[in-house]
């Protein structure tokens, strides 16, 4: 018994370790499995980054032409310092010797090394300078693990002209990192972040190449073993003419407030001016923390496109579209008058005209010489404000241009169904008298309105606005609204004799024929103004719209001049240097030049 008994304890010591011996196998078989199948790869670049090194080779992005092929956007050669991780012995030293060596924060260092992908080299420093190369190459043995890259660097000639509108470059966000469209591209990569750079970056950006070097022990470089050279990017031909671009910007002098001027038959945008503005070579680096911070606070908004992102009340401007929908909806003809005693009272609320002595009796012509505001009250009356809504959305406004630049804004048209969904309260007759001058709840883009006066321009067709020669896809055709010939006609007759007789006299050429439209966009009401200590930061801001020849326009603009008082005064003039500029002409107006010089009669 006592036999039989050591012999099962023994049988269990067995089983036990046999089962330990089955484990311990299966162990080794799987992490045998772990170390020559699931991480091969991992040990293969592992055991290849040991003696080998893999340098990209930027490629340059497409350069950005004008439409004669004159470059706005290129590339100068630069220098970034690349680190390789994963061959330095001691990290935090070299970091140190780093930052001694180049002068960079080793703070800024660590958080570029904290983004970095296993056995990629860590850019440390872009754009260095030849005194940081000198520095490096004299310590070559003593930081193996350290090159120099010669890399494309984006170049913007004009600086901030056409800022907006061109846009810039800035190394990819984690945000962007995460997006489909940005999949393939490694942190620290520099890609579109605004304008034409952003809206068309895939198309302007080359195919990256590729050194693949042997290192010794100690990393140092000793032969090449592939190498693919990298690829340019297609350059892009955009449809700004530099020379108009120069003059625009020219003609600002230091203004706030933005222009654009378009070829009315096609939609091209000719040139694109927002000011104050940036200098997109401060972001191609990476821009300092204080300077984005006092762009990013700027109370002038340098970095705001206004002309596709700021919305204004379009004051008389907006008369354009009043005429053409009181003309085709049959409440006026050409030759229906309206007395203008210098106010006009709608439901016991009185409305004034910015003539306070009246311009007494007014047909269209006369009246949108005059910007009357009496006579559009009493158009707004008759249009009401369902078909001046429709009119106004048919001519482009209430919604995106569809230009090819990314956040664009919409502005608002405002409607009875519009009020009763944001404010559950109907619509007020006296509502519509305002909206008919422009003013109230109606905003737009002076993008928006370029192409408002545009359709007048060029017979009655909606343009696409676009800044691209031939984009993806192509650029549908304008599309005809069904306007009549003779609203057409009535409308641009009004238009002409503003820039003959009329509040936009400061726009007159000696040899072209202009048709304008004057404009003041209120800010704040007048009884506030008045009693304002800033009144000066509250003036209304100045429109002009504006299309010349008159009989076959090539160029349509909108030009606005915040806090300009009027249009007349202050936005009138620099459309004159614009299209002064686009037709050759130089002559500054003289005194003879004057049509209206009465304060009042200005808009």
């Amino acid at each position: 018994m006592r036999i039989y008994e050591d012999l099962r304890v023994v049988q269990a010591r067995l089983a036990v370790l046999q089962a330990l011996a089955v484990v311990l196998v299966a162990a080794l078989v799987v992490q045998f499995w772990n170390l020559q199948v699931v991480r091969a790869r991992h040990f293969r670049d592992l055991a290849e980054n040991n003696r080998s090194r893999l340098v990209t080779l930027a490629a340059p992005r497409g350069a950005l032409l004008d439409r004669q092929g004159r470059v706005l956007v290129g590339n100068r050669p630069s220098f970034n310092v690349v680190l390789t991780p994963e061959h330095a012995p001691d990290l935090d030293r070299l970091v140190a010797r780093l930052s001694a060596v180049l002068g960079v924060g080793e703070a800024a260092i660590r958080e570029r090394l904290a983004r970095r992908q296993p056995y990629r080299p860590v850019v440390v420093k872009t754009d260095a300078t030849l005194a940081d190369v000198a520095a490096l190459d004299a310590r070559r043995r003593e930081l193996p693990e350290v090159s120099v890259e010669f890399v494309p660097l984006r170049s913007y000639p004009l600086a901030s002209a056409a800022a907006h509108a061109l846009g810039r470059v800035g190394e990819i966000t984690e945000r962007q990192l995460q997006l489909g469209e940005y999949k393939d591209l490694a942190p620290g990569s520099l890609v579109g972040q605004a304008g034409i750079e952003s809206e068309y970056n895939r198309e302007v950006m080359g195919k990256d190449g590729f050194r693949r070097v042997i290192v010794n022990s100690r990393g140092l470089e000793v032969a090449e073993a592939e190498r693919q050279a990298p690829e340019d990017g297609p350059s892009l031909t955009l449809t700004i003419d530099a020379s108009l671009q120069a003059a625009m910007e020219k003609a600002f002098e230091g203004r706030a407030g933005s222009a654009v001027a378009l070829d009315p038959r096609t939609g091209e945008i000719l040139a694109m001016a927002s000011t104050p503005a940036y200098d997109p070579n401060e972001f191609t680096t990476g821009i300092d923390a204080s300077l984005w911070a006092s762009l990013a606070t700027d109370p002038l908004t340098p970095l705001m496109n206004r002309v596709i992102q700021g919305t204004y009340s379009p004051g008389s401007t907006f008369k354009v579209i009043a005429s053409t929908a009181a003309l085709e909806e049959g409440v006026i003809t050409p030759a229906t008058t309206f007395f203008c005693p210098g106010y006009l009272a709608v439901y016991n609320t009185v409305f004034h005209c910015h003539n306070p002595r009246g311009h007494g009796l007014m047909d269209l012509r006369r009246a949108i010489a005059n910007s009357c505001n009496v006579y559009f009250y009493q158009v707004g009356i008759r249009l009401e404000i369902g078909r001046l809504a429709k009119w106004a959305k048919l001519m482009g406004l209430g919604a995106p241009t569809g230009i090819d630049l990314p956040h664009e804004g919409s502005g608002l048209m405002p409607s009875p169904e519009w009020k009763m969904r944001l404010f559950k309260t109907p619509w007020y007759a006296g509502e519509t008298v305002s909206v008919a001058i422009g003013q109230g709840q109606v905003s737009a883009t002076p993008l928006q309105m370029a192409r408002v006066v545009s359709v007048i321009a060029n017979g009655g067709r909606l343009v696409r606005p676009h800044l691209v020669k031939s984009p993806a896809g192509g650029v549908e055709a304008p599309a005809s609204l069904g306007i009549h010939p003779e609203t057409i006609a009535a409308v641009k007759e009004g238009l002409r004799a503003v820039v003959a007789e009329g509040s936009g006299w400061r726009a007159r050429l000696q040899t072209v024929e202009v048709c304008g439209k004057t404009g003041s966009a209120q800010v704040v009401s007048r009884s506030r103004l008045e009693k304002s200590p800033n009144a000066q930061a509250l003036l209304p801001h100045g429109w002009f719209l504006a299309f010349a020849p008159a009989d076959a326009p090539t160029i349509a603009l909108a030009v606005i001049v915040e806090h300009g008082r009027s249009g007349g005064e202050s936005a009138a003039p620099v459309a004159r240097q614009i299209l002064a500029h686009y037709f050759g002409l130089d002559r500054p107006p003289g005194p003879g030049d004057a049509g209206v010089t009465d304060t009042e009669a200005e808009d």
